[in-house]
């Protein structure tokens, strides 16, 4: 049989060039939460990776060099109405139901009662989420929207603007809340109360461009193609809060006596901020919530911001019959290749103007009696941050240490992120790789590296299967699957994730994403 060639590089070192990349994201893994700059039906089947393989709309927002990828027949296309979802509980549920009103628990305001729990179900929440010693859990809700986008292809070109709205809350909670035991790390002997919140409501508006270049001459082959491409974007900020306590008690392996080492810092704008001043001055944070909070997603402006995404994508062909040398993007679309990519996004700030509040609890050495583990389990729903300090009785209400509150506009970076990835597309079946790594601690990123693999197979030509996982050292893996129905004129995608826990072989449904209205014109 005939070695599939192109000018010198034929199918089996190209398959070794994908194989030694992918054993490369493998090598890399180090910890839990992404940087994923997009939540689609497409990449939440398929792990949630996407800087190679997202194209039209969906690159707008993630890579926009593969914006002038054409991969779909058309020189118009169009996207409405996208909705993904991202919830990783604090004390989950196997039934979908169930998981879907512990999502709405963790958007809607605080309730007192509504998140209390047993000894036995703190027990499951210590064993889950603090495998092997572990000090601190991550959890994130996300929802996003995509509100509408266009890309119009032109010769070389692709243009395209697009408009999205997002909420995330980020939390991190210490093992401390929930477990009295010391967990010995080093010298030492610790029980640590971090408590961390930031959530984020935004409008963007995005602008992309992509454009084509044939790669430098005598390397590789005539036919590779380099794409390069920018999306700058205006954001519209919503209610913003941002809190970040660290509180860890030690005592050393000879038995000097405990002590307590803490630091608060606090921001905040619109209702967060009304909410807050109401509980400085009452006492009572129910009743703060209660005035200021509402299960109503109400979109008040409290602040602007601007960003940009960059991206590089090297495409090589592979095969004999190649689909890319065609200037009509109607009757010409990639074929089999090899795609490698990165993408810088969001590098950018938001300044907050509208009610804006901040302050800060100076670092500290306390010395403090026994704190019981909560009866109740923080899940990050509106002002349970307030709640959960107010009920403490030895641990130190920051609130109420809190020094010279500031009412002055403040600005904030936005949740920049550095992802890498690659795509062997062979038509009938596509293997994807990604490593996404956040560069600053938001509501969406953090400063920590994650990794996810997919794949993409077709039995009927326009009906993908995808599946794909998020893997994460000392967690349990994130399973993606999807399906849909890809016409010459519109399209149709759905995709979820479940949690798959190997010790006791339950699965827990955490995500979901459907398309509105694509079209292809």
């Amino acid at each position: 049989m005939k070695n599939l060639v192109f000018n010198g590089l034929n199918f089996r070192n190209t398959a070794q060039i994908a194989i030694t990349i992918l054993l490369f994201l493998l090598g890399s893994i180090t910890t839990s939460l992404q940087a994923q700059p997009v939540l689609n039906a497409q990449n939440t089947a398929l792990g949630s990776g996407g800087t190679a393989y997202l194209t039209g709309n969906g690159a707008l927002f993630w890579n926009p060099a593969n914006l002038a990828i054409n991969d779909r027949q058309g020189t118009i296309h169009i996207n409405l109405g996208e909705t993904g979802i991202l919830y990783e509980p604090v004390l989950s549920s196997d039934v979908a139901n169930d998981q879907f009103f512990n999502f709405t628990d963790s958007y809607f305001p605080y309730e007192s009662g509504a998140v209390d729990i047993a000894p036995t179900q703190r027990q499951t929440i210590i064993d889950e989420n603090y495998p092997r010693s572990r000090l601190v859990s991550q959890h994130q809700t996300r929802a996003d929207v995509m509100l509408g986008g266009i890309s119009w292809y032109r010769g070389e070109e692709t243009f395209s603007i697009g408009a999205r709205a997002r909420y995330s809350s980020r939390i991190e909670v210490g093992r401390g809340w929930y477990s009295d035991d010391y967990i010995q790390k080093n010298d030492q002997q610790l029980r640590d109360f971090t408590l961390d919140q930031h959530i984020t409501k935004n409008i963007e508006i995005a602008l992309g461009y992509g454009r084509e270049f044939t790669f430098i001459k005598g390397l590789f082959s005539r036919l590779s193609k380099l794409y390069v491409g920018v999306s700058p974007k205006f954001i519209i900020a919503g209610p913003h809060f941002s809190a970040t306590y660290y509180g860890q008690k030690q005592r050393t392996n000879d038995g000097n006596p405990n002590q307590y080492v803490t630091d608060f810092s606090y921001q905040s704008s619109g209702e967060y901020t009304r909410m807050t001043r109401d509980y400085l001055s009452s006492g009572n944070p129910q009743t703060a919530i209660n005035t200021n909070l509402n299960k109503k997603f109400n979109f008040d402006p409290t602040g602007y911001g601007a960003a940009f995404d960059f991206g590089l994508t090297y495409l090589i062909p592979i095969g004999n019959e190649l689909n890319l040398i065609e200037n009509d993007p109607q009757k010409s679309v990639v074929g089999k290749s090899l795609r490698i990519a990165i993408s810088f996004n969001d590098i950018g700030m938001i300044r907050y103007t509208e009610q804006p509040l901040s302050f800060d609890t100076p670092g500290d050495t306390l010395q403090i009696g026994r704190e019981f583990p909560k009866g109740s389990m923080f899940i990050g729903s509106g002002g349970q941050y307030l709640t959960y300090f107010d009920e403490v009785s030895e641990v130190k209400n920051p609130f109420e240490r809190a020094q010279s509150p500031s009412d002055k506009a403040f600005s904030t970076p936005t949740p920049a992120s550095l992802n890498g990835g690659i795509m062997l597309d062979l038509e009938t079946v596509k293997l994807t790789g990604d490593l996404t790594l956040g560069l600053n601690n938001t509501a969406l990123t953090n400063t920590k590296l994650a990794m996810h693999l997919g794949m993409e197979v077709r039995p009927i030509r326009k009906i993908p299967i995808r599946m794909g996982t998020r893997l994460a050292a000392g967690l349990p893996a994130h399973v993606g699957i999807g399906t849909g129905y890809e016409s010459r004129y519109w399209d149709f995608n759905i995709g979820t994730q479940i949690i798959f826990r190997s010790h006791n072989f339950t699965t827990e449904f955490v995500g979901g994403a459907f398309a509105g209205i694509q079209l292809h014109l």
